[in-house]
Parts: structure tokens; C-alpha cells; sequence
């Protein structure tokens, strides 16, 4: 790990006002600005281009010091930027996934600036990892980063994800294991490569990790390998929230560890079992935790996938429920009606689970409005 001055030369952007600038109604000729929010690039409007004044270059990483502290972004067209905007240009030839790559680094710090902390003064002494200790598929993934999604990336004969006929419990599926105590553990803020993350529940990946612990005071059994599968098990706002880990890691006591009997589980399934995991929230409100016997028993659940147009998509999805809604159209008249039948079916399956009456099955679920089909 290095220092984030030492890849980037770091600078402040314009520190212009927007009430101040004429907006531009000509996209063709038209020039981002940048802001601190973290929507849309971080792009909040179009501008004219000012006089004696140039936008900054394509291709320079920003970063909001304040508001939505730590957001960072890679600009694909000029820019200009408003107040507390740092630009990073790299200080060696880097591709647009490794800039992409350091962009999702510098996010994974936004914990540290909680309650109004600022990062102006901190952002260069921010620990990354150098070029030589990037993996490997930040450069093997072979996407286009600004190509956005029109095309689906993968086929249905490349998928590889379960399908399921009926449901079974998590503890058919998986070995679980409880993290560890806090207790009588010294936790630092800061990596080493004598430590090791810490992480804790929360409600994104992202805010999991709580510190770092010296690995010479762990036993083995107890640091996970990356690529495997977590559960949050307490805490109102993050409890059953479900990942699969990016590093090695320990656990903390209100976290669970779930390891696949089948030790040859791909890590597209564990992230299929990890969105299904996460669907069961609804059954732990008003206090419940899904720990021991209760998250044991959670079941993938009735699983509907939703296709868009895509006569692709629907056969892709076929793959991974007994069922697919299908809207032929995404105007908001299909949208509506879309989302007014999934809170009517999440309502009934709620109170089916509620009093003790089983799963709900695809016949318990409310018609579909005229304006969505059920490919079966």
C-alpha cells in the first residue's frame, strides 16, 4: 500500500460558482461542471465554455471534498469544477479501469469522514494499492468503461447460476460460523501488512469494514479467504444484509460466516445466494435477529427475476426462477403498474410468512396487471 500522492499529482479544480456561469442549452458545444454531488459523474449541469478560462482535460480523476465527501469519478469529457473539487492526474500512464479502480479505492475511505469531516487536507495521505499490487482482472475485464450497458455482457449459454425448482434451508447449503468478539482485540485505524480487516455489519459493502487487527493475534480458523460469503446478523438498519468478501478478513460476533458444502461453488452463486440471503429482511423487523436457528433456516425464497424488452434477458433469466415478469415496454405506465403489483405481493407474502402459514408460491401472488406478462 502507498500513499495516494505518490500515483496522482493532486490539485484543486476551478472553485467556480454555477449561479455565476451561463448554462447551456447546445449540447454539442456544451462543457460538464463538476460538483460535489455524487449523481451523474458528479456532472450537476452543462455550461458554456467561458472566456480566457479552459475546462480541464478528459481523463483526470475528481474528488468531492466535502457534501458527498469522497466521492471520485473519472471524467471522459472537459470539465470545469465548482468549490472543494480536487483533480487527480496520474503521474504514470494508467488505463481508464485502473483509473477506475483507485476511483473505488478512494470511496472505500468515505467512512472515515462521517459527521461533517472534510478530506482536504487528508486525500493525498490516503493508503491505496500500487500498481504492481492491483489484481489482475482490474486489466483482464475487457470493458469499455463510458460503453454504458445497451448489450447484455454475458449469454444464456455462459450462465451459470442455480435454478431451482423448490426452496431449501441455508443450513442445507452451507456451514455457518459466528465471528469473533471485540473483547480484549486492539483494533487500529490503519493497514499494515501485519494486519488484517475487521468487519462488522452495515447496511453496504463498503461501511463492513470496522478496523484493522494485528493477525498474530488470531487463530486461523478464523481469517476467511476472499470470495467468501458473509451475513450481517444484528443492528436495525444493516441486520441480513449479505456479501462475499474482496479480501481475507475476521468477523465480528454479529457477523456469520457461511462456507458452501460444496467446496466448488463458483463466486456467481455465492453472489446469487447473497441477493436471496438479503431478500429475507422483511422477516426480521421490529427487533428480530437472524441469527443461530432463524438464519439457518431462511430459504432463497420465491424468487420473481423482472426482464425489460429483451427477449435475451427473459431467456437468461429462465435460468434462474420457474418464472420471469416480462414488461414489453419501460414507459411509466408499465413501470407503475409494475411496482404497484410488487408492493401488493410483497404486502401478501408478508402476511402469509407472518401467520406461520408457509412460503408464498407463485399462485398466492396477486394477477398481474394487463401491462406485464409471466413467462413461465
Amino acid at each position: 500500500m502507498i500513499e495516494l500522492q505518490e500515483l496522482f499529482s493532486i490539485e484543486y479544480g476551478h472553485d467556480l460558482e454555477l449561479n455565476k456561469i451561463k448554462k447551456s442549452t447546445n449540447s454539442s458545444d456544451s462543457v460538464n461542471y463538476v460538483s460535489r454531488t455524487a449523481k451523474n459523474n458528479g456532472v450537476s449541469a452543462k455550461v458554456q465554455e467561458i472566456v480566457n478560462l479552459a475546462p480541464l482535460e478528459a481523463g483526470l480523476i475528481t474528488v468531492s471534498l466535502g457534501g458527498s465527501v469522497l466521492e471520485a469519478f473519472l471524467q471522459d469529457k472537459p470539465f470545469y469544477t465548482g468549490y472543494h473539487i480536487y483533480c487527480l492526474t496520474p503521474k504514470i500512464a494508467m488505463s481508464d479501469a485502473q483509473k477506475l479502480f483507485y476511483c473505488t479505492c478512494i470511496r472505500a475511505n468515505k467512512y472515515k469522514y462521517s459527521y461533517g469531516r472534510q478530506a482536504n487536507r487528508t486525500l493525498k495521505y490516503l493508503l491505496v494499492p500500487s500498481l504492481d499490487e492491483m489484481p489482475n482482472w482490474v486489466s483482464d475485464n475487457g470493458l469499455n468503461s463510458f460503453l454504458g450497458a445497451e448489450k447484455s455482457k454475458i449469454s444464456a449459454s455462459h450462465i451459470s447460476i442455480p435454478y431451482f425448482e423448490k426452496t431449501t434451508e441455508l443450513k442445507n447449503i452451507f456451514d455457518l460460523r459466528n465471528g469473533i468478539s471485540s473483547t480484549g482485540l486492539k483494533e487500529y485505524d490503519v493497514f499494515h501488512s501485519k494486519r488484517i480487516p475487521y468487519i462488522r455489519p452495515a447496511k453496504t459493502q463498503m461501511r463492513t469494514l470496522r478496523s484493522f487487527i494485528s493477525i498474530d493475534n488470531i487463530e486461523m480458523k478464523n481469517i476467511y479467504p476472499p470470495n467468501t460469503l458473509f451475513v450481517s446478523t444484528n443492528g436495525e438498519g444493516s441486520h441480513t444484509y449479505s456479501y462475499v468478501s474482496t479480501s481475507k478478513f475476521v468477523a465480528n460476533s454479529d457477523v456469520t460466516i457461511l462456507l458452501p458444502k460444496n467446496k466448488n461453488m463458483p463466486i456467481e452463486v455465492k453472489l446469487f445466494y447473497s441477493r436471496c440471503i438479503t431478500a429475507n429482511r422483511y422477516l426480521f423487523s421490529y427487533g428480530r435477529k437472524p441469527k443461530g436457528d432463524k438464519l439457518k433456516a431462511i430459504k432463497p425464497g420465491l424468487i420473481i427475476p423482472c426482464s425489460v424488452a429483451s427477449s435475451e434477458a427473459t431467456s437468461i433469466l429462465k435460468n434462474l426462477a420457474e418464472v420471469v415478469v416480462h414488461l414489453p415496454t419501460a414507459d411509466s405506465a408499465t413501470i407503475a403498474a409494475f411496482f404497484k403489483w410488487v408492493t401488493q405481493s410483497v404486502s401478501m407474502s408478508s402476511q402469509k410468512v407472518d401467520s406461520n402459514q408457509g412460503d408464498a408460491v407463485i399462485g398466492d401472488l396477486p394477477p398481474p396487471p394487463p401491462e406485464i406478462n409471466f413467462v413461465y
